[in-house]
């Protein structure tokens, strides 16, 4: 069996990122990429599902399905189970196939920043991991696209596109042990509170 995703997008539904993510991100990215890949790129970008909700076994197998893995870094996302979770999975086969670390620096995961200090990150999110900074560009309001700082913003998606091409080219072969790791438990003291 081949990877049915090339790109497996994780990103936490915050009130602003969810709308940028959909109203900019995704179609500048998906549309870019198409421009330079040989094949039409098979994306998985998530708009239906609640955070909050069980990961169910159908978003386990795309998961697993996925060759690489765009997390989207905000304090939002680091607090959440679910994309923690998502994030976990592709640390875990990185290590399954002996990825980053000294013999082989390169990962499955191509991390962005949204928003946030990186100090509030999880103490894994290595800053060296980091490939783009969008923090400047985070505008979720349909009316960025008419701003003259998306120019910038899509010559940045532009060089994304380009990395994560080459990060799916060079990807191994799909394997259907792919670790997925299921979310944290909520501690007692939250339990009954919405979380995200």
């Amino acid at each position: 069996m081949a990877y049915r995703y090339d790109i497996f997008i994780s990103y936490v539904r915050a009130p602003f990122m969810g709308p940028w993510m959909h109203n900019h991100f995704f179609p500048k990215l998906k549309a870019r990429l198409g421009e330079i890949s040989p094949l039409r790129p098979e994306i998985f970008c998530d708009e239906k599902m609640d955070d909050g909700v069980n990961l169910t076994q159908e978003l386990k197998n795309t998961l697993r399905d996925s060759a690489v893995l765009v997390s989207v870094w905000s304090a939002d996302y680091f607090r959440s189970r679910w994309c923690m979770a998502e994030w976990e999975s592709f640390r875990k086969r990185d290590e399954k196939l002996g990825m980053f670390g000294a013999a082989n620096p390169s990962s499955l995961i191509y991390p962005i920043l949204y928003n946030g200090e990186t100090k509030d990150f999880h103490p894994e999110a290595r800053l060296p991991l980091l490939k783009k900074d969008f923090s400047e560009y985070n505008y979720a309001d349909p009316v960025f696209a008419n701003s003259v700082d998306y120019l910038k913003f899509d010559k940045m998606v532009q060089q994304v596109a380009k990395d994560l091409k080459a990060k799916r080219e060079s990807a191994p072969p799909w394997a259907d042990d792919f670790p997925i790791a299921e979310p944290a438990p909520l501690p007692d003291a939250q339990m009954g509170r919405p979380s995200v």
